[in-house]
């Protein structure tokens, strides 16, 4: 009997070069999901041979890269919402950095690590029974937003909703009062917005976000003052006014201090090194200094530093110089009723 010619593999015809496979995943920053590939019959154990051999990459269950290689951070966002599903959003810092938040920068870790990708944070209708999984955290709602904004072609929450979401999982209060002190001070949402978005959201992990609306709310405008109040509220001494207009009798500008304790002209100036410390903001500081010396004004200067690693000493220091400014009489100073939004400090780096 003559040898049986041996059988020739073909290569299968489902593979990249796929008019119809490309056109689905040229759409979707080069991923595709298997209940797409399976609409295009394409096998389970095809697309596992592509991923073993390294033609594709698995990004998350269900989601493949069909160049193969480490996706980037905006294939990654793009992949959790195609692992999440139809209707969900990016949230949390995740959409904060998409509307340009600076204080979100606080909570990066390690993105040009691939072993080691940011964290995704995605809403998900609660009837959906996704979970987290790999570098994607799922967060299912019953309040999911109706009004998403698409931006670079992914759906993003709402900016009030995604501040609401990221800071209920921050384990630092600082943190949370930066990243919602810059959405204030910048005009992008209101406090009566975020108070409103703190009343309806999930009480869990919400301690930080009570305290630091608690601080808005005060007038408080960035994490340091923050700290300096939460320092005052254990001392004896009554609440200052936090970023009030100080003016001469006569009506001529002198500061808008951090604190102000109207009954004894006394302010204090949360000033850090970085920031004060040199070029322009060292001449902007010497100028408002010299400023309240003119008025009779007495200062209490103090860095971030300071305050979160010696408060008690601070809080001492403070009591002194209030008890120094409430011994001499008072200079004619008096507040404008007007309330400088931006606390003074032109282009004043969020959560510095």
């Amino acid at each position: 009997m003559a040898p049986r010619p041996s059988r020739v593999r073909r290569m299968p015809s489902t593979n990249r070069s796929r008019p119809d496979l490309l056109d689905v995943a040229n759409a979707q920053a080069g991923l595709i999901t298997s209940a797409q590939l399976a609409e295009l019959g394409i096998r389970t154990s095809t697309t596992a041979r592509r991923v073993a051999g390294y033609m594709w990459t698995r990004v998350l269950p269900g989601v493949h890269l069909v160049s193969g290689g480490q996706p980037t951070a905006y294939q990654r966002e793009f992949a959790a919402l195609l692992y999440a599903g139809p209707g969900s959003m990016l949230t949390g810092v995740t959409a904060l950095r998409r509307y340009g938040i600076r204080a979100a920068r606080l909570q990066e870790v390690g993105t040009s690590d691939p072993n080691r990708p940011e964290p995704v944070h995605v809403l998900n209708p609660h009837e959906r029974r996704r979970i987290s999984t790999g570098y994607t955290r799922v967060e299912r709602t019953h309040r999911l937003p109706s009004d998403p904004l698409v931006i670079d072609g992914l759906l993003h929450a709402p900016l009030v909703r995604a501040a609401g979401d990221a800071v209920r999982r921050m384990v630092s209060q600082s943190d949370v009062l930066a990243i919602l002190s810059e959405i204030t001070q910048r005009g992008l949402a209101t406090v009566d917005a975020l108070s409103c978005e703190l009343k309806a959201g999930n009480r869990r992990g919400s301690a930080h976000f009570r305290a630091a609306m608690a601080h808005l709310e005060a007038g408080v405008w960035s994490a340091p003052e923050g700290d300096l109040r939460s320092v005052v509220s254990e001392s004896e001494l009554p609440e200052p006014q936090w970023n009030v207009t100080v003016v001469t009798e006569d009506g001529y500008y002198i500061a808008t201090p951090d604190g102000w304790f109207d009954d004894v002209a006394l302010a204090a100036e949360v000033d850090s090194q970085e920031h004060h410390g040199f070029g322009v903001g060292l001449e902007r500081t010497t100028r408002r200094n010299a400023r309240y010396a003119r008025a009779g004004v007495i200062v209490y200067p103090v860095t971030p530093a300071m305050i979160r690693d010696h408060p008690d000493a601070v809080r001492r220091e403070l009591m002194e110089a209030y008890k120094a400014a409430k011994a001499r009489p008072r200079p004619a100073v008096r507040l404008s009723g007007l309330r400088d939004v931006s606390a003074g400090r032109p282009g004043w780096p969020w959560g510095a």
